[in-house]
Formats: structure tokens, sequence, C-alpha cells
């Protein structure tokens, strides 16, 4: 949530339009990297590591399952 409340910030404040640009320029570039990280950690991390440490773990989770996961574990923080 901390996310859209951010671009709503820039978007209300009194800064001038290049410095909005380059601040909505900052926060994709943070989201397509947190995108990234969900997908590294779906299909690369997860089946290796998460099985071996619980046994109840599903091993080959999708991708909108854990986008899902790390979205609730976003809103519990």
């Amino acid at each position: 949530m901390t996310f859209v409340e951010n671009f709503t910030n820039v978007t209300t404040s009194k800064l001038s339009k290049e410095q909005k640009n380059e601040l909505y320029q900052i926060m994709f570039k943070v989201l397509l990297f947190r995108l990234l990280f969900i997908y590294v950690v779906a299909y690369y991390v997860w089946p290796y590591i998460m099985p071996q440490l619980f046994s109840g773990v599903n091993p080959k989770p999708t991708f909108l399952q854990l986008l899902g996961f790390s979205i609730m574990i976003g809103l519990l923080l």
C-alpha cells in the first residue's frame, strides 16, 4: 500500500514537472525490481530451498501465488 501512496504523494506535491518525472522513473524502476525479485524467488530459489525447510510447502508455486504472498507480507508489515 505504501507504494501506491508514494505515487499519490508525488502527484499532489508542489514539485516541478521535471522533479516529478524523476521521482516517477525511480518508483517505476523500484516496482520493476520488486517484480523481478519475486520472479527470481518463484522460479529459482523457492523450488530448491523451501521444500527442504518446510515439508508442507508447495515446491512449484506460480508467480501469482508468490506475488499475492508478497502483497500480504507487505500489508502485514
